[in-house]
């Protein structure tokens, strides 16, 4: 399947859905299937900067399940038109001394 017919549904909560496109294929180039959640991220990240200035940042859910950053989107069950939700992490805020 080329990467043309791989887009997904980006949801954040305080926005409306998105389609994410994945970038043209090469030859040679890894498939979407087979891309990690950590690629994903940084791709989400680079075309939603306002939304996700770091891909550290955020955590990508699918069918109510966290995606770990080392697994392939086939492994985790990721397929062309699905949706992901994405979570913003939140960092405790460092502690001022007087």
């Amino acid at each position: 399947m080329a990467s043309s017919d791989w887009r997904l549904s980006l949801k954040l909560a305080d926005q409306p859905k998105s389609t994410f496109h994945f970038p043209e294929m090469m030859p040679g180039d890894v498939p979407p299937g087979g891309y990690r959640v950590a690629t994903l991220k940084q791709l989400v990240a680079a075309q939603l900067p306002d939304s996700v200035p770091d891909p550290e940042l955020i955590e990508l859910v699918h069918c109510g399940r966290k995606l770990k950053d080392d697994l392939t989107l086939d492994a985790c069950g990721v397929q062309p038109g699905s949706t992901v939700h994405i979570l913003k992490k939140t960092w405790p805020e460092p502690e001022s001394s007087p």
